[in-house]
């Protein structure tokens, strides 16, 4: 163990946190027979290959093969150490966690960030009483009137004023005993270029505290209130601060995102203000930043749904295009709402009210839509090479649809809309889809599969090549799993649910499955059924998968035993993984990764052979 805490005080934190309501903050889960599965918090995928047992008290993903206890989890999810975690899981529960276990540099950088939050929470203080009471800032408060913003909304929001001056936030922390250098390392302070004079960052602007989901303030933003450039300015990254990781206002809208099912998010602070003084409480809004990957999952913790909700301008398409990405990398659902042309969310609400606000997310159609849409409506009907580009553009839209009957629907309205052959447009779009090699694979029986006889040789070498991957008794496993998923439907969407697809490192095997999917329907399939589908070049391999049946696999925990193995040897790989990243980061001289991985390393080796958590 890698700190001092007892036995008995670790024992009583995790018996006090189950992992799947620890785990159900984070991430969404669905009961899967006596274990639970959403989308893994750790790496991008769309079919769920997380799992967490409430009987075992583990997570496991079999897509990244990130495993643990809750322990774990909560280190990787907040990048905690394990004394950290151990008091973070202990405040939750209400157990008194003492200290004494922290190492002198873990016990530096708690304070660090404890000292930071400090200055931020000072600085609030300070913002919001200058906005309030003194009389420089009646310019900040003619502002927000003319905005419409309340003052209920003011102090929900916790807005504030920072004053023109040079260093009046300096002088007010410096009172408290705080020295200007960690004012200046929590971002609320510049310093002069080859000096070490401070001055205040924020002068003579709005300013928006950025409040993290444990009602923590991290970071601010200021509108100017003057000529001053950048318009809006952000703090910078700090110990506590990433812009990343943090959606403004989320620890006001988390709990309607969850009652909803959806977030909206938009682009600025006043977008955020404006709607939620509306009533549309479930709103967000990236920082200065296209939507992020780690902005995605913090979402992805309270709904499945975003609609994103950017401004009716060109930044505001190319923002909706790159958030549509982030979020459908991810799993979630992703809709558009779309604006009138020259509104932000601010203004439009401002105008037309917040019922209107609400007619417009209602009305969110899929990314798809948006795109048609769009292509269609910015066509000069007058110009034919401006008809026939987007015909083009539409073409490559389809293209990617992979729904035959989705992609036959937008045809039959398109070529309306184009005034185009139907025939001709699905006839182009199959071409492009073709072209693209985005055909979908779709084996039915009698059909079989596309030949093998590139694939097997190719990829199976390098697979056979790996000390773990290409043992006997992998290899053995996986077939297994071949024969496991022809016995039953059940059999093969817990495969599905746990591991996915994506498990097997054999292609033939891959192969295989996938017809299993396609062809079993509700039904067992017949080794003989299994093998007349497959191609000629694969009959021979076929069969001997299904030929070597072993005894145990007629038992009812077959499948869990061999999903177990396939587990046990993801982490062997992973070990030999490690071995190679240690030595690199060895040579380049990056000790701190040498540790993590050398603990990363210790909880694996921990966790062969053990149904227990790691700790």
């Amino acid at each position: 163990m890698s700190s001092k805490f007892s036995d008995d005080l670790i024992d009583k934190v995790r018996e006090a946190n189950d992992i799947v309501s620890v785990v159900s903050e984070y991430v969404q889960l669905k009961k899967a027979g006596n274990r639970f599965v959403g989308l893994c918090p750790f790496h991008t995928e769309r079919t769920p290959s997380f799992s967490v047992s409430p009987d075992r008290q583990l997570f496991y993903c079999f897509g990244c093969h990130v495993g643990g206890n809750v322990f774990t989890f909560i280190m990787k999810m907040e990048g905690l150490t394990f004394p950290e975690a151990v008091r973070r899981l202990g405040q939750r529960a209400g157990i008194d966690v003492s200290t004494d276990a922290e190492s002198p540099q873990e016990r530096a950088a708690r304070e660090r960030r404890e000292s930071i939050y400090r200055v931020n929470a000072l600085a609030l203080e300070y913002y919001r009483q200058i906005l309030m009471r003194a009389p420089h800032a009646q310019g900040a408060r003619d502002y927000l009137k003319r905005r419409r913003i309340e003052s209920d909304t003011q102090e929900k929001f916790k807005l504030g004023y920072a004053p023109a001056s040079w260093d009046s936030l300096l002088s007010i922390i410096a009172g408290k005993g705080i020295p200007p250098a960690l004012t200046y390392e929590a971002g609320l302070a510049s310093r002069a270029s080859g000096t070490t004079r401070y001055y205040d960052r924020f002068r003579n602007r709005l300013v928006f505290p950025i409040v993290n989901v444990y009602g923590r303030v991290v970071g601010f933003g200021g509108r100017a209130l003057d000529d001053s450039m950048p318009k809006y300015l952000n703090s910078p990254e700090s110990a506590v601060f990433s812009k990343r990781s943090n959606l403004y206002g989320i620890n006001l809208a988390s709990d309607s995102i969850r009652r909803n099912g959806k977030a909206v998010l938009v682009e600025g602070y006043m977008d955020v203000i404006s709607a939620h003084q509306a009533g549309h409480t479930n709103v967000v809004a990236t920082l200065g930043t296209a939507l992020t990957t780690e902005q995605a999952r913090v979402v992805l913790r309270y709904a499945n749904q975003v609609i994103l909700c950017y401004d009716a301008d060109m930044a505001g398409s190319d923002a909706t295009a790159r958030g549509v990405h982030t979020t459908t990398a991810l799993g979630l659902d992703v809709r558009v709402a779309v604006l009138p042309e020259g509104h932000d969310p601010d203004s439009f609400i401002r105008e037309r009210g917040g019922k209107a606000f609400r007619k417009c997310i209602d009305e969110a159609v899929v990314f798809t839509r948006y795109r048609l849409d769009k292509i269609v409506a910015e066509i000069h009907w007058s110009d034919l090479d401006s008809r026939l580009r987007a015909v083009e553009d539409v073409v490559g839209v389809l293209a990617e649809v992979d729904s035959e009957v989705e992609r036959a629907e937008y045809v039959r309205q398109l070529s309306g809309r184009l005034n185009v052959d139907s025939g001709a447009l699905a006839m182009d779009v199959q071409k492009a889809r073709m072209s693209a090699g985005r055909m979908a694979e779709r084996p039915r029986l009698r059909q079989g599969l596309r030949s093998m006889a590139d694939a097997i040789p190719s990829a199976s070498n390098e697979v056979l090549q790996d000390p773990v991957w290409g043992s006997k008794a992998y290899l053995e496993v996986e077939r297994a799993l071949i024969r496991l998923a022809a016995v039953s439907s059940q059999n093969r969407a817990l495969i599905m649910e746990v591991a996915g697809r994506d498990c097997f490192k054999m292609p033939a095997h891959e192969r295989l499955f996938c017809l299993l999917l396609d062809v079993g329907g509700d039904e067992a399939v017949g080794p003989a059924e299994l093998v007349d589908c497959v191609d000629p070049e694969l009959k021979d391999y076929a069969s001997s998968v299904m030929f070597g049946a072993k005894p145990w696999e007629a038992e009812d925990d077959a499948l869990e035993n061999a999903l177990g193995a396939w587990q046990q040897f993801s982490i062997r790989h992973r070990l030999n993984e490690i071995d190679d990243e240690i030595k690199e980061a060895d040579v380049s001289g990056d000790y701190e990764r040498v540790r993590e991985l050398q603990e990363e390393q210790k909880q694996l080796r921990r966790s062969l052979g053990s149904d227990v958590a790691l700790y």
